[in-house]
């Protein structure tokens, strides 16, 4: 199964990371492709860095910030197949964020093909968009939502998207948190928030103009809420 791992923590957690931490974060890396666990990854700029776009009333609404006001905010992820979910939760119990903040582990539904992304194309932007639930809609309104295969089909054939999965439901989700060198597992997401994360999508775009016009046709965010984070680089405080 693929499981992904959301990195989360309080927006100040980046002064947190000293160089044990990173040296740590490197070990862990090596070690997950070495042994043929981890498939993708990388850190995501911080909440002031999102960009989060709605459709309503055919109204594009685009402000700054993240989906939901929250203390944890997500910071990064990686993608994993592992053999269980238990196996999952002592790879996120290893990674050095839930030293500090919390990883929360999801499996990815569906078998998509997934593969190392290439290095970015020159003067591209890459951004993970969070494809999240907007408690103030109406659920009847979800049933009359477009399917999201044509959307799909439309971005990889533009190149936009590289990859992404709708997510089981947040009630699936398993938090993990290292706390004086004890594994803490909870049930649920890391926040308890009325808007969860329900899938995500990698994409590489020209520029915020264009994630943002990407992100305004998905067919959820006519009913829900659409979250773009741009990638850092590594190693980056």
């Amino acid at each position: 199964m693929r499981y992904l791992l959301m990195h989360t923590g309080a927006p100040d957690l980046s002064g947190a990371w000293d160089d044990e931490a990173w040296a740590s974060l490197t070990s862990w890396v090596d070690e997950a492709i070495r042994s043929g666990v981890s498939i993708e990854g990388g850190p995501l700029g911080l909440d002031t860095d999102a960009t989060t776009v709605k459709v309503r009333d055919r109204r594009l609404l685009v402000t700054d910030g993240p989906y939901a006001e929250t203390k944890e905010q997500v910071a990064g992820y990686d993608v994993i197949e592992c053999a269980s979910r238990e196996e999952a939760v002592r790879w996120a119990g290893r990674h050095p964020h839930s030293w500090m903040g919390a990883v929360e582990v999801r499996t990815l539904v569906g078998d998509a093909p997934v593969a190392h992304l290439p290095e970015p194309g020159a003067g591209k932007t890459r951004y993970m968009m969070l494809v999240c639930t907007d408690p103030g809609v109406d659920p009847l309104e979800f049933a009359t939502m477009e399917p999201v295969g044509p959307w799909v089909a439309e971005m990889d054939g533009r190149g936009v998207r590289l990859f992404g999965s709708e997510l089981e439901p947040p009630s699936a989700a398993r938090t993990v948190r290292v706390r004086e060198k004890q594994a803490i597992v909870t049930d649920g997401p890391f926040a308890e928030t009325k808007e969860q994360v329900a899938g995500f999508d990698v994409l590489e775009c020209a520029d915020l103009d264009e994630a943002i016009e990407v992100a305004a046709k998905h067919p959820m965010a006519r009913v829900g809420i659409m979250e773009l984070r741009p990638f850092r680089p590594f190693g980056e405080d």
